[in-house]
């Protein structure tokens, strides 16, 4: 006993210094600001336009501004739908305003324009929902960004007939409004 005890009194400022080490460290991290990371916001979805047009935005001036004067108008109600030129002289792009605000455009897609289902997926990603035509062995889908205000009707092997843009919403909202023509259900295929 007398051996432990000497050893301790020869070796007192070591066992000091231990214990204060250990004090101040056991201080330290016991007394240490946590960081609790701040909740980053969460991103909105990025939103579509064609041409600088934002549906819900922007106004019929603005629309009439840039893609010129409508090759026809239709008023039903509150609603007016305008037809505008596309690259092709069959079919047109399609704007539709409500209180003077474009809700929705529907732009068609050529051979002769550069846009591809690709060029969307890289901007939006795969697309979330697809909608099908109510008419059995259709060719053509619609990929819908319901968040994001976009959709188009296209083709798996990436094909595109049109791009439509409108106010982010919901896929039930989508699709009982601007898609109220096609379903969520693949209909049976009719073979000959």
């Amino acid at each position: 006993m007398k051996k432990i005890v000497s050893f301790f009194k020869k070796y007192a400022w070591v066992w000091i210094i231990v214990i204060v080490l250990v004090a101040i460290i056991g201080d330290a991290y016991l007394t240490r600001k946590i960081d609790t990371p701040s909740p980053s916001p969460t991103p909105t979805p990025r939103s579509s336009s064609y041409k600088n047009i934002v549906p819900g935005v922007s106004t019929e001036e603005e629309l009439n501004k840039i893609l010129g004067t409508p090759l026809k108008t239709t008023i039903n109600g509150t609603e007016k739908t305008d037809e505008y030129k596309a690259t092709t002289g069959l079919r047109r792009h399609i704007a539709i305003i409500q209180r003077g605000k474009v809700v929705f455009i529907k732009e068609v897609v050529t051979t002769k324009d550069t846009s591809k289902a690709s060029d969307i997926i890289a901007v939006y990603g795969t697309a979330p929902n697809i909608l099908y035509s109510k008419y059995p062995n259709a060719t053509f889908d619609l990929y819908v960004y319901p968040a994001n205000g976009i959709a188009y009707l296209g083709h798996k092997d990436g094909g595109l007939l049109e791009i439509w843009y409108f106010q982010p919403t919901t896929l039930d909202d989508f699709s009982s409004t601007w898609g109220k023509d096609y379903s969520q259900t693949k209909p049976t295929e009719i073979t000959y």
